[in-house]
């Protein structure tokens, strides 16, 4: 079932985690927010199915419903968008699983290559340019100029 957002007017500056809140989620600290910490796990996640191939359909099946969550989550609490608003490519729970998977292999690059050679500079690189996307997201849908796509609600 599709569900109406719950709020009108814009967000407050505590709906989402900031861009640097959700990279040090990434990145494994304890940061407060449901948000936050389903995006820590869904980059631990990542990591698991990178190192144990074996476990992939099992993980896949929790990133769904971490992604699920954090849609479902948007939904209900996340501004009505302004008459006109641009809809967004991805859901919300889809632009974070993308991040975490990025966060997993520059986190990983971190601990296992060469910190200045060409896959970590593109990795970090990549992280830092997804970053910035997602405060413009945050900022867009703050103000209502963008809107996430409707999601089903309660399994759907």
């Amino acid at each position: 079932m599709l569900v109406q957002r719950a709020r009108e007017g814009k967000a407050t500056g505590s709906a989402l985690p900031s861009p640097s809140t959700l990279l040090c989620a990434l990145g494994g600290q304890h940061v407060d927010g449901p948000v936050s910490r389903w995006a820590r796990e869904l980059t631990e996640l990542h990591g698991r199915r990178r190192d144990d191939r074996r476990l992939s359909a099992d993980i896949d099946n929790r990133r769904a419903e971490l992604v699920d969550r954090i849609n479902t989550w948007a939904t209900l609490h996340l501004p009505c968008p302004a008459v006109g608003a641009r809809l967004h490519d991805a859901s919300l729970g889809e632009v974070i699983d993308r991040i975490a998977a990025v966060a997993a292999r520059a986190f990983h690059l971190l601990m296992h290559d060469d910190p200045g050679g060409d896959r970590m500079h593109a990795e970090w690189t990549r992280l830092a340019e997804m970053e910035i996307a997602y405060a413009d997201l945050v900022e867009q849908v703050g103000d209502g100029r963008r809107c996430l796509p409707p999601v089903g609600v309660g399994g759907g």
